[in-house]
């Protein structure tokens, strides 16, 4: 069984409140785009999990696989080639859980309904829903509650340099309410209206003057994006930057700029599901 576990951008997020429970209410757009991990798997009596690069032992792939496994009782072995960069704020690990809950259900032909799917990614952590359902949705909660959005078709130049933020450290540091914080309703209104055009300049992040507190990359490879005609913006918590463009060919020219970066990537928005 071979999976595309495929990571995501937050066109908008904004962070409401600090809740009781110690976590924030977030809400904001999620889109899935076409930079995935590659996970091949095979049925085993037990679980296995193998990385092309360094991963911290206790990763979410491994969790995922072991949480299948105690519910089923049917195992796999795993391998998973990254594509998404770490610490970028495009859930490869949340994307790496969700591809092996969806690739082992797939494996043993569906013994798990959608909603007991749903139930263990959210255990794991709490983007992992959004990538087991893909394409666009609103965002809510701490991120688990979805509801579905027509996908819009943006042409994206994502980038991130060497440093990475850690979500733990940017949400110590929060101070609430931030100022500058994103219309995502107005965003919602302009994806339900089809309105492109509108919608490109709503895209926004109320994490992203935090998250360049912490690195100043962000906002000199957001000015880079921006030089080059892109509306860019950080997704997540950072610290992958993107930028949108009209074409594809546009966003592909602009690549050519960023050699001196480890990631730059030419991707979309559009629909993508595991």
């Amino acid at each position: 069984m071979d999976i595309k576990a495929y990571g995501k951008i937050n066109l908008t997020l904004d962070v409401l409140y600090r809740r009781p429970d110690g976590y924030h209410q977030l809400r904001g757009v999620m889109c899935a785009v076409d930079v995935y991990d590659a996970v091949h798997m095979e049925r085993s009596e037990g679980v296995s999990v193998i990385f092309d690069e360094e991963v911290p032992p206790q990763n979410t792939a491994i969790m995922a696989a072991r949480a299948f496994f105690e519910k089923t009782g049917r195992g796999a072995d795993i391998y998973i080639q990254k594509g998404i960069p770490s610490k970028a704020g495009m859930g490869g690990a949340s994307a790496d859980a969700a591809g092996v809950l969806r690739g082992m259900n797939r494996l043993y032909g569906g013994p798990l309904s959608e909603s007991e799917l749903y139930s263990i990614g959210l255990s794991i952590g709490a983007d992992v829903p959004f990538c087991l359902m893909g394409g666009c949705a609103v965002a809510e909660g701490i991120g688990e509650v979805l509801t579905p959005l027509p996908a819009p078709e943006l042409n994206l130049l994502i980038i991130k340099g060497n440093e990475g933020v850690s979500t733990g450290a940017l949400f110590k540091e929060l101070r609430l309410p931030i100022e500058r914080r994103p219309d995502t309703d107005g965003a919602i209104a302009a994806i339900m209206r089809g309105d492109i055009t509108g919608l490109i300049p709503l895209c926004e992040n109320a994490l992203e003057i935090p998250a360049i507190g912490l690195s100043p990359e962000i906002a000199q490879n957001k000015k880079r994006l921006q030089a080059l005609g892109a509306h860019a913006f950080m997704t997540g918590s950072g610290a992958a930057v993107v930028g949108i463009f009209k074409t594809a060919e546009q966003a592909a020219e602009a690549q050519k700029s960023f050699r001196d970066l480890p990631f730059a990537r030419v991707c979309s928005t559009g629909g993508f599901v595991i």
